[in-house]
């Protein structure tokens, strides 16, 4: 084993099981190309996990006999790229919808806005993540991501499509909402859209 790998393990083996890592967090080392020739050789034997280009994870480990790898959540490596980055995302309103349980249809590929450079991340041949460009910035103030989700899950659904249950599904999670967040948070969204959580926030 050489140099570079044994530097490479043994700054992996100091970091918590679960963390997502990238290429440039091993810049104080030698030459790129050394560092991802020891990262292949890493991920061909299950030390780490490849997500992305240039993203990897240092897997928590569960089962029996520690067998089994648990990889991050398509969400979770979304926004540690958005970290990495230092960009803002918000998940499209069908994502939020999903999340929140107003709508049962899966979603495949993320998609995200964000106030930072477009982008599409691959993470296999059939899903991928999406950041794409707003000039929308009020959209990105909001000190909650429940309200935040419900505003984006409404506007996605329209104002037809909140019926009773809805509402019921919308209510629960609004009683998780502090009513400092969501007196800051209702002047975020379309005035509609804000009503309607109004509305729903008073019953």
């Amino acid at each position: 084993m050489d140099g570079v790998t044994q530097q490479m393990r043994d700054m992996i083996r100091g970091w918590d099981r679960g963390r997502i890592f990238f290429l440039d967090d091993f810049a104080t080392l030698e030459s790129p190309g050394a560092v991802r020739f020891a990262l292949l050789g890493m991920v061909k034997e299950g030390f780490v996990i490849r997500l992305a280009r240039g993203v990897y994870c240092y897997p928590e480990i569960s089962g029996e006999f520690g067998m089994k790898r648990i990889i991050p959540s398509d969400e979770r490596i979304a926004y540690c790229i958005a970290e990495k980055e230092k960009v803002r995302i918000i998940p499209y309103g069908d994502q939020a919808a999903y999340k929140l349980g107003l709508t049962t249809m899966r979603i495949s590929d993320l998609k995200y806005l964000t106030d930072g450079a477009p982008r599409k991340i691959n993470l296999s041949a059939t899903k991928k993540i999406y950041f794409n460009h707003t000039d929308e910035v009020k959209m990105f103030g909001y000190r909650n991501e429940t309200m935040q989700n419900i505003a984006s899950a409404i506007r996605f659904l329209t104002e037809e499509m909140i019926d009773g249950e809805r509402k019921r599904v919308i209510h629960k999670h609004l009683r998780t909402v502090p009513e400092e967040d969501f007196r800051h948070d209702i002047t975020i969204p379309p005035a509609w859209v804000g009503k309607i959580i109004t509305d729903i926030w008073n019953n």
